[in-house]
């Protein structure tokens, strides 16, 4: 224990150093830590970064490689692209900044690698890059859901499913994003749905922290019919550091907020609205484990449906809280457990018919989902899946009960 608290001092007191462009004293500090007993991702991070800084390459790709088997993988695979650059094997630097370019890793890590490889790369046009996203899952769904995603159809089968994203970056932190999405049941086709979402994205530095903000139209079917159209705007708020960590291995953690319009299309006219959502999250590092937590707020209003005398809202007010817990079992192998919870409390009482009379009712639903996930990383850009979603969402208005279990499995590419 003593050694343990001997080794943060010199810790703490080598990141002062390295602050005040003090490399050599900062080693000094972090090896009689790592001497001590010290053997945390951030001090062999530090310890690396420092190898790099006084051109000792081979002891800092030897500290970097240790990373490999810790959530911060994505970042060692980064920074051991720079060792080799920087020792002239430009090939083995490439390997490395594709890897740390992966759909895999933190948006940050991603943009740096990708800026790293179009340096490599002059014959490129000046200030343009494009990254892209691909997903091929198949599954079994036992009770698939109508429309909208919390009715319940009590039929169930397999489906397919397909997903392809897009980021084209203009330059002076500019991009054009595009996301595309079906759903196919085979046996049951009145359940099919697509979604499709173009928009403009630019990212600034606000603070001491990174400010995307996207404007988005979307559309979306369902059985083949139009359902909804959207019109978006969201911003999303990352600072460099958060309230309870420092630098890479603290709390990384952000804010968000969108607004949005919709249209809906022929027979789904009640959808007709708008929509607000306000977010928050965190994530934690720890060993080879991975916190993820998220609270969203969600505010409908919208034009809800009246039939001769019954009324159905579609306007809820929604609280979404979640969290995550991922271990790497390796480098390549991690799993994932996923919970959340989202209570739902529509504003208007719905009146519906029972027998001859209409009763009236709020209608509030609690729902319970959990989602087990394992994946594991293929070489190159390619991954597998496979993922066991469960659902249970209990209502004040009994049609509104159901269950739902889905199981898949699929292949992901990111290039």
């Amino acid at each position: 224990m003593a050694q343990d608290s001997a080794g943060s001092a010199d810790f703490e007191a080598g990141v002062a150093a390295f602050a005040d462009d003090k490399p050599h004293e900062a080693l000094a500090h972090f090896e009689t830590a790592r001497a001590s007993g010290l053997e945390t991702p951030s001090l062999l991070y530090n310890l690396g970064v420092v190898y790099f800084r006084l051109g000792r390459y081979d002891e800092a790709e030897a500290v970097f490689m240790e990373l490999l088997d810790t959530p911060h993988a994505d970042l060692a695979r980064f920074n051991l692209g720079l060792v080799k650059r920087a020792g002239g094997d430009e090939p083995a630097a490439r390997q490395w900044f594709e890897q740390a370019a992966g759909p895999e890793s933190p948006e940050k890590v991603r943009v740096l690698a990708r800026r790293q490889l179009d340096e490599a790369q002059p014959g490129r046009f000046d200030g343009i890059d494009a990254s892209g996203y691909l997903a091929a899952v198949g599954g079994y769904d036992d009770n698939i859901a109508g429309t909208p995603d919390d009715a319940s159809s009590n039929q169930s089968g397999g489906f397919a499913d397909l997903l392809a994203t897009g980021n084209l970056r203009l330059g002076n932190g500019v991009s054009l994003l595009g996301v595309a999405y079906t759903r196919q049941y085979p046996d049951n086709a009145e359940f099919d749905n697509s979604y499709l979402s173009t928009g403009a994205a630019w990212q600034q530095g606000v603070g001491a922290g990174e400010l995307t903000s996207t404007l988005s139209l979307a559309s979306s079917w369902f059985g083949g019919d139009t359902l909804e159209r959207q019109l978006g705007l969201e911003a999303v708020y990352r600072p460099d550091d958060c309230a309870f960590g420092i630098g890479a291995y603290g709390y990384d953690c952000s804010i968000d907020g969108s607004v949005s319009t919709i249209q809906g299309g022929s027979g789904f006219s009640a959808y007709d609205g708008e929509m607000l959502r306000l977010g928050a999250g965190a994530e934690k590092g720890i060993g080879n484990w991975v916190f993820i937590g998220r609270y969203q707020f969600e505010f409908n209003d919208r034009r809800d449906l009246t039939a001769g005398e019954q009324f159905i809202s579609v306007s809820p007010l929604r609280n979404l809280l979640s969290a995550e817990a991922r271990y790497y079992v390796t480098a390549r192998l991690s799993l994932s457990a996923r919970g959340d919870y989202r209570h739902s409390r529509y504003q208007d009482e719905h009146r519906l018919l029972s027998g001859a009379d209409i009763i009236s009712e709020r209608r509030t639903d609690h729902r319970l989902r959990g989602v087990l996930l394992a994946q594991y990383q293929l070489s190159g850009p390619w991954l597998v899946l496979a993922e066991l979603n469960m659902v249970n969402n209990r209502s004040t208005i009994e049609r509104y009960d159901y269950s739902r279990r889905e199981a898949m499995v699929g292949i992901e590419m990111g290039f």
